[in-house]
């Protein structure tokens, strides 16, 4: 029978929640207290002036939930008797000789990561590939290039693994950048790169753009846990892989609360995987445009349409004649000078939609467009449905 409460647990959660993934994991242990709650949580970061679980004991926890920014509470963990469930745990705490090895946990399939970003790759009709894994080539990043590499290999493609790094590398980031530069530009062009983390892939997209390689037309650069704040803030801003880490913290604590209660005794192992592809700018071409006066184009274009610039404008710029620009746009990129602004327009339309609050004014005159009744018929006849419909539909 199982475990009747008389009093609202306490539940220690333990996680790095300065960075984005281990903040939806929290947020995934929350709705599960919402649910199935209440729980009295008592949330450690480990970071200097921040609480710590030096007095555990007084504390009288019913049980814990732990990332990997355990470091140097392992001493205490390993000791505790009270169920404690692991959260994407490091290998050495999955080994027989770990204390935590009896442990149930919640990791990601990493394997499954790889796999998925080598079918988006495939999907998009790239034909060279190549995988850049974590700096210190921990288990999971290792899980997600095999993932990555077999899926190629099952499909008749090689892939290019960047080697791993010494130890004066791993310190020294000057060191490293020059051997990643000079790994980058042997590649074969054009290049589908899966990075194993967003931080890793914001470095690549800088390592390209100081040394001339043009991302997404050399190398269009995927990576994962669609950390915003790094994806966003890059120009041309990063496509990534988002892991269900909300469903990683909702399972963790189900775990914990069934072992609470006594309804689990033996080791549970529970794997999440990606909830979806956030496709942006730094995979958005496949085929890159040869002509130098046509990618100028495209980047005037892409820097200038929200300005409500004209074909004159790009023309201008170009200090070419209308015809001749637009009969070179048209070869290289299948489309007009004018359909090419319209789509970076309506790219930003439909980003400040789905992602903002903005009222419809507001998007107009953001997006470079002369009136709002013009905007909401080139929205609908691109989209199908109007603009507060799209809103819905994509929050929803």
């Amino acid at each position: 029978m199982p475990k009747i409460f008389t009093q609202v647990p306490r539940v220690v959660v333990i996680l790095e929640t300065c960075v984005q993934p281990d903040r939806q994991k929290l947020d995934g242990i929350l709705k599960y207290v919402r649910f199935y709650g209440p729980w009295h949580l008592h949330i450690i970061q480990n970071r200097v002036g921040e609480q710590k679980l030096a007095h555990f004991e007084r504390w009288n926890a019913n049980g814990i939930i732990v990332g990997q920014s355990m470091f140097d509470m392992e001493p205490i963990l390993a000791r505790v008797k009270v169920p404690l469930v692991l959260v994407d745990p490091l290998p050495c705490h999955l080994k027989p000789s770990s204390p935590f090895y009896r442990r149930s946990y919640v990791q990601n399939d990493a394997v499954s990561v790889g796999v998925m970003a080598a079918d988006f790759f495939i999907n998009k009709g790239f034909r060279n590939f190549a995988y850049v894994g974590e700096v210190l080539n921990r288990m999971w990043s290792r899980g997600r290039g095999q993932g990555f590499s077999s899926r190629l290999r099952k499909a008749g493609f090689a892939c290019h693994t960047y080697p791993l790094l010494t130890r004066v590398e791993m310190n020294d980031w000057a060191v490293e950048q020059a051997k990643l530069a000079g790994w980058l530009a042997g590649l074969p062009k054009p290049v589908a790169l899966f990075a194993a983390m967003d931080i890793r892939a914001r470095q690549i997209l800088d390592t390209c753009l100081i040394n001339g390689l043009k991302v997404p037309d050399d190398i269009a650069i995927l990576g994962v846990d669609n950390d915003e704040q790094l994806c966003l803030g890059s120009s041309p801003t990063l496509s990534s892989l988002e892991c269900d880490m909300g469903h990683c913290g909702f399972m963790a604590a189900q775990l914990l609360d069934e072992q609470m209660r006594g309804k689990r005794k033996r080791k549970i192992i529970l794997k999440y995987g990606v909830k979806r592809t956030a496709v942006r700018q730094s995979t958005d071409v496949v085929q890159p445009v040869r002509d130098g006066l046509v990618a100028r184009a495209v980047e005037f274009i892409q820097l200038n349409a929200c300005e409500r610039i004209s074909v004159m404008d790009v023309v201008a710029y170009l200090k070419v004649s209308r015809r001749l620009a637009e009969l070179r746009f048209r070869k290289a990129c299948g489309r007009s000078i004018l359909d090419e602004i319209q789509n970076v327009r309506l790219e930003r339309v439909r980003q400040l939609v789905t992602e903002t609050d903005l009222s419809l004014s507001e998007i107009t005159d953001r997006s470079g467009y002369q009136t709002d009744d013009h905007l909401r018929h080139i929205f609908k006849k691109h989209f199908g449905v109007s603009m507060q419909e799209y809103r819905r539909q994509n929050r929803s």
